[in-house]
């Protein structure tokens, strides 16, 4: 039997242009999970559930991390930006 040939992979950039617009959209969907994850919280708290088992927990936590790098990342590049339009 022959082996099939995979698909070449396409590169992603680890850099992108982003635009305001772009940004208030990711902020957009930022706030419709986090309003999905308050109306779980209350869920539990209106059923008197006091814990339950999720998995994929280290899956949050790094995304968290990642938004938080981010940030980061942008704070910096509009400074640097800010700072080549003053000179």
């Amino acid at each position: 039997m022959a082996k099939k040939k995979k698909a070449p992979v396409e590169s992603v950039s680890r850099k992108i242009e982003c635009t305001s617009k772009r940004l208030r959209s990711h902020v957009e969907r930022i706030r419709e999970e986090a309003a999905r994850m308050a109306a779980l919280a209350k869920a539990m708290d209106d059923a008197g559930v006091d814990e339950i088992t999720v998995d994929g927990h280290a899956m949050l936590l790094r995304g968290l991390n990642q938004v938080e790098n981010f940030i980061d990342n942008a704070t910096r590049a509009v400074r640097e930006a800010r700072l080549a339009m003053e000179e």
